[in-house]
């Protein structure tokens, strides 16, 4: 069985973060070479390459697994010192969010962990479909995804259904779909400008089936023209502006659809995605803490979870 020194796993660490030897090596006090050697040691330990030598260095597949336990390690030998009073200070965590979730309903749970746990967080945002990648090098402790297979180390739970509406202003919709609310077109949605949140986002092709699908038009297949707005707050007030339409956060879009400001181009139908919990799968008081708050918000204001 493998086994690295936690002298190892730091250096290891500190290489990856620090993007090369000689910057491990200045923090630690040592040679460049002595890293390198460090660095081969674990390697021939294991077995298998673990770092690309590139600039910055970057984890294999492998160093990537090792990278995570090394932060593992890192955050559970603090949190052992910390509930053994030999380190003072209060608890932290890091989590990747996306950022509808951090718009929308996750800072009641972070507020709770401030205030009532001294627990604080420090959230990296990324679309729920890519914060995998910083699970697997361990940068984030836990992660709020759509994807519901763990990767290897974490355990994963459903949280419930995020709940949006494809939406537009009323402005907007005279504009654009002049035969509202009897027709729309294939062709006026390929004419209508539509916000989307950035590159990563693809939520312009489900929302466009599910507005021609209610209103029993065949997709020809095209696409409309998008304007990226890459803020939650700001993606939701171009859409009540009527710069374009978009999918929206039932939240950011409820008191508008009520007022009849904002219309649904689906009806009554919306779209609604799943949304997981995935965390490192160790024993820690503090993480499993911020699970609780976690999953009293999501139960607060998101959809229950699909059972089925």
């Amino acid at each position: 069985m493998t086994r690295f020194t936690n002298e190892q796993l730091r250096t290891f660490t500190l290489v990856v973060d620090e993007g090369t030897f000689e910057a491990a090596a200045e923090i630690l006090g040592v040679s460049a070479s002595a890293i390198s050697q460090r660095i081969k040691t674990m390697e021939t330990s294991a077995g298998r390459i673990l770092l690309q030598r590139t600039n910055p260095v970057r984890p294999t597949d492998s160093g990537e697994v090792v990278l995570r336990v090394a932060r593992q390690n890192e955050y559970l030998n603090a949190e052992l010192e910390q509930e053994l009073g030999e380190r003072s200070g209060q608890g932290s965590i890091t989590i990747a969010v996306n950022s509808d979730s951090l718009a929308t309903w996750l800072l009641s749970a972070v507020g709770e962990l401030s205030r009532c746990d001294k627990i604080f967080c420090d959230l990296r945002r990324e679309g729920e479909q890519h914060s995998s990648a910083l699970l697997r090098s361990g940068e984030v402790m836990a992660a709020i995804t759509s994807h519901p297979e763990p990767i290897n180390g974490c355990e994963v739970e459903e949280l419930g259904q995020a709940r949006y509406w494809c939406v537009a202003s009323q402005e907007f919709v005279d504009e654009h779909f002049k035969s509202w609310p009897h027709h729309i077109t294939a062709e006026e949605l390929n004419t209508a400008p539509v916000i989307e949140f950035d590159r990563k986002d693809h939520g312009q092709r489900s929302s466009r089936h599910l507005i021609l699908k209610a209103h029993n038009v065949e997709d020809n297949g095209g696409e409309s023209p998008s304007i990226y707005i890459p803020s939650s707050p700001d993606y939701a007030r171009a859409v009540e502006d009527g710069i374009g339409w978009g999918l929206v956060p039932e939240s950011q879009c409820r008191q508008g659809l009520e007022s009849g400001t904002i219309i649904s181009l689906a009806g009554e139908k919306p779209l609604e995605f799943p949304l997981y919990w995935q965390r490192w799968k160790i024993s820690s008081r503090i993480l499993d803490r911020v699970t609780e708050r976690i999953y009293e918000a999501a139960q607060k204001y998101l959809e229950p979870k699909n059972n089925t």
